[in-house]
């Protein structure tokens, strides 16, 4: 006995965010000896599931302002359009900003003088990919102001305001910390070079050391290059951490090398002086 599998909707799976997989058909094989589907297709997503529901945050879609209830929801595309989902920005019931096939979330509300000043973010899926950011500014009676979609170095920011201004703290880029300044619809991007020598963020550091020159130094498989041995999300952030002036990583290679043959890891408190800055 078989049945014919069309469509396949997945929601809260955190590499596959609401998203519709379109099979044209599929065909499900059900055993008829136990009367369940067999199809491989169940297995993997069986397997995926402790993965990618292990951790995270509830999402944040809705937000009170001065001007009103915030909501973002979710609207399928027509079947003419292709498959997809189109996030819907809503204020008081109406719509103010669209996008097709990402996710928004709202991470923060700010209040400039009669406006305000929203700060969402946006992922489009799959394991590892970063979240970048935009600001909407909601105005008493004018059409809401979308400002650009900027980026970080981990797809975090830190924000602080400072009267109409908003500073948001994007990470280092090329060695240099960069900053973005939000006002009255403009942004503008500040590039502040490092002064002396600064002790790298304590959580980077950790994560060098416990997910990359420990599990390094562990797999043994010492002609691999270090970052290699998490994957692609390791190297991810490998390279992200690379534009961090405080993290000396040709000394973690040659480190992790050397240790990786001796067949023992230095103690964090040793790798932190060598690696991150003290």
């Amino acid at each position: 006995m078989s049945i014919q599998l069309e469509r396949l909707k997945v929601h809260g799976v955190r590499s596959l965010r609401d998203v519709v997989l379109w099979l044209r058909p599929l065909d499900v094989i059900l055993d008829p000896q136990v009367g369940k589907a067999m199809h491989c297709l169940t297995l993997i997503l069986l397997l995926l599931s402790p993965v990618a529901f292990a951790s995270g945050p509830e999402l944040s879609l809705e937000a009170d302002t001065r001007l009103g209830k915030l909501r973002i929801k979710d609207l399928e595309l027509d079947e003419e359009e292709g498959p997809g989902v189109v996030r819907v920005v809503l204020l008081n019931g109406e719509e103010i900003h669209r996008r097709e096939h990402t996710h928004l979330e709202i991470v923060k509300v700010f209040h400039v003088k009669d406006d305000e000043v929203v700060l969402l973010s946006e992922n489009p899926g799959g394991a590892g990919t970063n979240d970048s950011h935009f600001f909407i500014q909601l105005r008493k009676g004018a059409a809401p102001v979308v400002s650009k979609t900027f980026d970080s170095q981990k797809g975090e920011v830190s924000t602080k305001q400072n009267g109409d201004s908003i500073e948001v703290d994007l990470g280092y880029h090329e060695g240099k910390r960069q900053v973005l300044v939000y006002q009255n619809g403009k942004q503008t991007l500040r590039e502040i070079s490092p002064k002396g020598k600064q002790a790298a963020d304590e959580g980077d550091c950790k994560h060098l050391y416990g997910d990359v020159y420990e599990a390094f130094v562990r797999e043994g498989h010492c002609d691999l290059a270090p970052e290699d041995v998490g994957g692609m999300s390791t190297v991810r952030v490998y390279n992200e951490l690379g534009h961090d002036p405080r993290l000396d990583l040709k000394s973690l290679d040659d480190l992790a090398r050397r240790s990786c043959e001796e067949r023992k890891a230095m103690k964090y408190s040793e790798f932190r002086k060598k690696v991150c800055g003290g």
